[in-house]
């Protein structure tokens, strides 16, 4: 339970014992509310972008006296179902009465907030509608089709190319069911249906011919109009810091404030923070449970529900920059399911200041990787799930996750260590000195400065023109003795490093590169150090993936992922065999 002065936030299970949902729960600390918000987010990427400042909203409504859900979809983030179920679309929706129902228990007086997407899921139920006090319509998409077309074609675009036989639907940050993407291509939001509803607002709209018809038809049936400006710096940022629209969500509040009644009464919830979900054509009946760690770290533990043997292997998944348990990390929730219903465990976590671990910052809530706080949250993680003496323990993540899984996997001998796209290499817990780093054209490119130091610390445009033109050809001639003497001091990355640190420790770590990752690898003299671990026989297993992207959303590097974890745990079944479009690289 993380708490602000005057609010309480409480993540909980809710709904059906057989298919539960996972939401958090907002209220003031006396527990006296007005009335309840349900927040219904967007989907994919967006989801997983837009977590902190929905959080941000639910905190602030709850200091001003209502009870906030936010809550998962079902075959979303930690609510049961797969991404890929044919009725995904279906129970989206029934998430959204089911939400609607746990507030109303609580209170009587039920508005709601949709963002994105959101807007356009929670505008479906006209039946529902009638019995709302207020809806928000935040930048809503008013019309699936074109939706679900422009996300398919940003995800070919941005993430990578998808096999003309694939029969799901790839948006960017979740897959799905061919069935079930028309359905959400048939959803659209009419004014005619809406103003038949609640009080509505209308915060923001996307300068279209349709959107604007729609915002107009609104404001005309009785709705506020509140326009905000470019939305994408919070709902799809380029890189890992998200603008938090402060100015928006203060006056989303207000307009709540004075469209629902002041009269409180008294709310008691009781958190939900065990599940077992019943056995599956994938194997065991499984246990899900939810804990808080004293210095407010909000842990997920996924585990037979059978008393298991004391060594029941254990994967660790380290979060990734801001990912959390939906869009792309959605990868990590189904892993663990699919590790627990083979024998194993399996524990994930959010970092401070990410998800639903701490309070928001609105002000500046960006939360620094590669930090010695950082890696001791990953070792108090790891402790907390460590019972017993697994067989082994296999730790995992994408870019910066990755090197906080090497890091904590080497502290343990039984340890095994799956890096997907690692970019840092170097041991030290500090951030990286760009201006060296740029000045001999070996550090680290854009994105690494951002996701180390904070948004404030991007190259200059003449040290960016400087590395680009001469990196490379200082790489590629630099003495490897001197790329690894810088590499020791921080200064360029040097992958040999790293990866003897965990030789010394007797771990082989499992290395899974998408092709821009993989040049990056070589264009570090990363082919250099295998060759020299390989003559100590202490060579990593590389694996290059034809297709793919950075943040590991696309499907191969995802399913590559999954099988050589479940390798690495022993939980493999025999003759598993590699992925059509991943390559394991053997020489150097």
């Amino acid at each position: 339970m993380s708490d602000l002065p005057d609010t309480t936030s409480l993540p909980t299970y809710f709904g059906p014992a057989a298919a539960p949902l996972f939401g958090v729960v907002h209220l003031p600390v006396n527990s006296q509310v007005r009335g309840g918000v349900v927040m219904c987010a967007p989907l994919g990427k967006e989801q997983a972008d837009t977590t902190r400042g929905m959080k941000y909203l639910g905190e602030v409504l709850a200091r001003m006296g209502f009870f906030v859900l936010r809550f998962d979809y079902a075959c979303t983030g930690e609510s049961s179902g797969s991404q890929e179920s044919p009725e995904a679309a279906g129970r989206w929706l029934d998430s959204i009465d089911i939400a609607v129902s746990f507030v109303r228990a609580h209170t009587e007086s039920v508005s709601l907030v949709g963002l994105r997407a959101g807007a356009l899921l929670g505008g479906q139920n006209e039946d529902l509608l009638q019995t709302l006090d207020a809806l928000v319509l935040w930048d809503p998409v008013v019309k699936g089709r074109p939706y679900v077309r422009g996300q398919t074609a940003l995800h070919n675009l941005s993430v990578g190319s998808v096999d003309a036989d694939d029969p799901r639907v790839h948006l960017v940050g979740t897959s799905l069911a061919q069935s079930a993407a028309d359905a959400l291509a048939r959803m659209h939001l009419t004014a005619q249906t809406l103003a038949r509803g609640p009080k509505a607002m209308l915060c923001g709209i996307r300068d279209t011919d349709v959107n604007g018809r729609f915002a107009t038809e609104l404001e005309a049936a009785g709705a506020e109009v509140f326009p905000i400006g470019d939305p994408t710096p919070f709902v799809a940022s380029h890189t890992v810091y998200f603008e938090f629209p402060v100015a928006v969500i203060e006056r989303i509040a207000q307009w709540f404030d004075t469209t629902v009644g002041t009269e409180t009464h008294s709310a008691v919830v009781t958190s939900w923070n065990d599940v077992v979900l019943p056995e599956s054509p994938m194997g065991l009946a499984i246990r899900k449970s939810i804990h808080t760690l004293d210095d407010g770290t909000i842990v997920w533990i996924t585990e037979p529900d059978s008393e298991r043997p004391s060594d029941a292997p254990l994967l660790v998944a380290h979060s990734t920059a801001n990912d959390i348990r939906t869009g792309p990390a959605r990868l990590w929730a189904e892993l663990a399911e699919l590790v627990a219903r083979r024998g194993g465990r399996a524990v994930r976590y959010d970092r401070y200041g990410v998800g639903e671990t701490s309070p928001v910052d609105p002000i500046d809530d960006f939360s620094p990787l590669h930090t010695t706080e950082s890696v001791g949250q990953a070792q108090a993680v790891t402790e907390f799930a460590t019972v017993g003496a697994p067989s082994r323990v296999v730790h995992a993540g994408v870019c910066s996750g990755s090197w906080l899984a090497a890091h904590i996997g080497k502290r343990g001998p039984q340890s095994r260590v799956v890096m997907v796209n690692p970019l840092m290499w170097r041991l030290r817990a500090t951030a990286f000195d760009t201006t060296k780093a740029s000045a001999i054209g070996a550090g680290p490119s854009v994105s690494e400065v951002v996701e180390s130091t904070g948004p404030d610390s991007r190259l200059t445009a003449l040290q960016m023109k400087l590395r680009e033109r001469f990196g490379p050809l200082l790489r590629a001639h630099m003495p490897y003795a001197v790329v690894n003497l810088l590499g020791v001091v921080g200064v360029v990355q040097a992958p040999k490093i790293l990866l003897s640190a965990l030789a010394k420790r007797g771990v082989t770590p499992d290395l899974i590169f998408s092709p821009w990752d993989y040049e990056r690898f070589i264009l570090n003299r990363g082919p250099r150090a295998l060759e020299t671990l390989g003559r100590r026989g202490r060579r990593p297993n590389v694996r290059v993936c034809e297709s793919g992207d950075h943040p590991a959303m696309h499907w191969l590097i995802r399913e590559s992922v999954v099988e050589v974890c479940l390798d690495a745990l022993g939980l493999a079944p025999d003759g598993l065999g590699t992925l059509g479009g991943a390559v394991d690289v053997v020489g150097g």
